[in-house]
C-alpha cells in the first residue's frame, strides 16, 4: 500500500498563503516620486479637475465625469495604494465599484480622466493566469483567475496646479476623510452615493429613472444665465461661488440680472460684506442660499457698480469727442495747408458733385409736392361725388 506524499498532507495543517506576484525590482524607476501623503493626493487631483476639467472637455480628450464622482473614485482609489509611496496599489474595478457603487463604465471613465491628468502609472498589465499559477493558487485555496494591474499614484507632471488651490482643498476637507491604508483591501466609502440598482442594471448614475416621470428643466432669462456664467468664471469671486453650477446662480441673480446687475456687480456686494466685518464662511451647507443671504444686503435696484461704470462712459464718451475734434482739426489744418485752385479738376468735380445732389434733391421734394396735390384733388373729387 502506497503512502500518500507529504505535501497534501502539510497543507492541510498549515494552509499556504496565497500565491504573490513579484515585481522586478527596477519597475519604479520611471514613475514619479512626488508623493506627499493620500489626502494632499487626492486634493491635488481635485485642483487639476477645477483647472483643466473644462478645457480638456471642450478639446474633447477626456469624458464626462462628475465632480462629485471623481472624488469618491480618488477616495477609493488612493485606498489600495501604500499610505507612505503611493505605490503598489492593486484596485480592481470591482473593487471600485463596489467602494463607489458607480457602474463599471464610470470607472473605466474616471481612470481614463486620471491618466490623461497624469497622476497615475501602471507598472504592470492586468492579465489572467497561467495554467501553472491556477493550479497553484488552486492548492493554496486561492480562486482568483487573473492578476491585478500594479499601479503607482503620484503627482501630475504634466499639468500646472495652484498649490494655493490645493492648500484650500486640504483646509476644507472632503465628504469623507480618508483614513489610513495599507493596501487595497481598505477603501473608503463615500457617504451619499448614488443608489445601487444603477450599478446593477449596468449604466452610470446619471441615468433617468423610467419608472418616474421625467421632470423639465427649468427655463431661467438669458440674462440670468449669462450674469451666472460669467460670476462662475470670476476668479476674483470666493471658490465655493466658483464652484456652482450655472442653472443655480441664475435662479439666485435673476432679479438683479434683470435689474442690470453685472459681474462686477456681485463681487463688489460680497466686498461689500467682507468689509462690514461679519463672519463669511467658505463651506456653507447650502451655498445658493447662503450667497443670496450675502447679497441680501446690497438693494436690488441699486447696482454697487452702477455710479463707476456710468463714470466711466462718461470719460471714454469725452475721450471719444475729443479724440474726434482733434481729427476734425488736423484735416481742417491739412486742408488749409493745400487750397484748391479755382480752375482745378478737382474743384470743378466737387462742384459738379454738389449740383448734381441739389438737383436731386430738388427733384425729389418737387415729385413729394405733385403727389401731395395729386391727392388733395383726389379727396376734393371723392366729397364732390358724395354730395
Amino acid at each position: 500500500m502506497r503512502r500518500r506524499k507529504g505535501p497534501s498532507l502539510a497543507a492541510g495543517l498549515f494552509p499556504l498563503p496565497p500565491l504573490r506576484l513579484k515585481l522586478p525590482e527596477d519597475v519604479y524607476n520611471a514613475v514619479p516620486t512626488c508623493w506627499w501623503s493620500r489626502e494632499r493626493w487626492i486634493a491635488h487631483n481635485l485642483a487639476l479637475y477645477d483647472e483643466h476639467y473644462q478645457r480638456l472637455r471642450a478639446e474633447d480628450r477626456v469624458d464626462a465625469v462628475g465632480r462629485r464622482t471623481f472624488e469618491h473614485y480618488l477616495i477609493a482609489e488612493s485606498g489600495g495604494a501604500d499610505y507612505k509611496t503611493g505605490r503598489n496599489s492593486r484596485v480592481t474595478i470591482v473593487q471600485l465599484q463596489a467602494a463607489t457603487l458607480r457602474s463599471e463604465s464610470t470607472m473605466h471613465r474616471c481612470r481614463r480622466l486620471v491618466n490623461t491628468l497624469g497622476t497615475r502609472t501602471v507598472v504592470f498589465r492586468g492579465r489572467q493566469r497561467t495554467k501553472l499559477e491556477r493550479l497553484d493558487s488552486w492548492r493554496r485555496g486561492d480562486r482568483a483567475r487573473g492578476w491585478a494591474a500594479v499601479s503607482a499614484l503620484h503627482e501630475s507632471v504634466v499639468l500646472p496646479v495652484d498649490n494655493e488651490t490645493v492648500e484650500t482643498l486640504l483646509h476644507q476637507g472632503f465628504g469623507t476623510p480618508p483614513g489610513r491604508s495599507s493596501g487595497p483591501h481598505v477603501l473608503s466609502r463615500p457617504n451619499r452615493v448614488s443608489p445601487p440598482q444603477n450599478v446593477m442594471k449596468g449604466r452610470a448614475s446619471r441615468g433617468q429613472d423610467e419608472r418616474r416621470r421625467r421632470r423639465n428643466p427649468r427655463a431661467y432669462d438669458s440674462r440670468a444665465l449669462l450674469l451666472g456664467a460669467r460670476v462662475r468664471s470670476d476668479a476674483r469671486n470666493p471658490l465655493w461661488v466658483r464652484q456652482l453650477g450655472v442653472q443655480g446662480l441664475a435662479a439666485v441673480l435673476t432679479r438683479r440680472a434683470v435689474a442690470g446687475w453685472q459681474a462686477d456687480d456681485v463681487h463688489a456686494a460680497l466686498d461689500e460684506v467682507y468689509l462690514s466685518g461679519r463672519k463669511i464662511f467658505d463651506r456653507p451647507r447650502d451655498p445658493y442660499a447662503y450667497l443670496a443671504f450675502l447679497l441680501s444686503s446690497t438693494p436690488v435696484d441699486e447696482p454697487p457698480m452702477l455710479l463707476d461704470r456710468a463714470r466711466e462712459a462718461s470719460l471714454e464718451a469725452e475721450r471719444q469727442a475729443h479724440q474726434r475734434a482733434e481729427r476734425e482739426a488736423r484735416r481742417a489744418e491739412a486742408m488749409a495747408k493745400v487750397p484748391a485752385a479755382p480752375d482745378s479738376p478737382a474743384r470743378a468735380a466737387a462742384l459738379a458733385a454738389a449740383a448734381t445732389a441739389g438737383h436731386r434733391a430738388i427733384s425729389k421734394a418737387a415729385a413729394h409736392r405733385q403727389a401731395a396735390e395729386c391727392a388733395r384733388r383726389e379727396i376734393a373729387r371723392l366729397a364732390r361725388e358724395q354730395d
